[in-house]
């Protein structure tokens, strides 16, 4: 009777070393797993910022379906959108907003589909009787429930051609739920042209570690 005890003891300490094991690997594999997402997109520990906002939370491996998206994608160039409204800052003074806009879609390593999510820049000219062109403004918008977006304006510059050229460094941040909750941002360039005597431009969103 006491072999019997005594076998069925060991069986119960075995099974509770080998679960152990297990979630210990399985802890190890988890974080092993994130350093090496933080490698590979550049992501940076975060504070709390009144202009980021609610960061939503998600696992590390939504995250890493929105980050793998945009780096297969760095190397995509898009044609610019624009719109004009006449007379939008007074007689003779038109408004022009330059709109850029990416669409991906996220999805885990194994192919599910996690959700569709977009990136949009508009910037505001004002346009004179003259031909002249003013820089108004930047407009940074996402569409998820995966991340918030935030950039801080833009910087702007002409070529010998008359083209704008603009550029800018902005910041995706996600709060990862099985990382300790910690707030996390990931660096993301935009890049872009604009010609506005032929109205055409081209951009792009690249992942700044991939750009490096």
């Amino acid at each position: 009777m006491k072999s019997i005890k005594f076998f069925f003891a060991c069986v119960l300490a075995l099974t509770f070393v080998a679960c152990s094991n297990a979630e210990s690997d399985s802890f190890e594999d988890n974080s092993s797993s994130f350093e090496s997402m933080i490698s590979l997109y550049g992501i940076q520990t975060a504070t709390t910022d009144s202009k980021v906002g609610d960061v939503p939370s998600v696992t590390a491996e939504e995250m890493a379906s929105v980050l793998e998206a945009l780096r297969q994608n760095g190397n995509t160039v898009r044609n610019c959108e624009s719109e004009t409204s006449e007379g939008y800052y007074g007689t003779g003074s038109d408004r022009k907003e330059v709109k850029m806009t990416a669409e991906y879609q996220a999805r885990t390593r194994s192919g599910a589909f996690v959700e569709q999510f977009a990136l949009c820049v508009s910037i505001n000219f004002n346009i004179d009787n003259n031909g002249g062109v003013f820089y108004i403004g930047t407009t940074y918008s996402s569409s998820t429930d995966l991340f918030n977006w935030q950039g801080y304006g833009a910087s702007l510059s002409t070529t010998a051609e008359g083209s704008s050229v603009f550029s800018s460094t902005s910041y995706l941040y996600f709060r990862v739920s099985d990382q300790n909750n910690c707030l996390v941002k990931v660096p993301v360039n935009f890049k872009g042209n604009y010609n506005f005597k032929n109205n055409q431009g081209t951009y792009s969103f690249t992942l700044s570690k991939a750009a490096n």
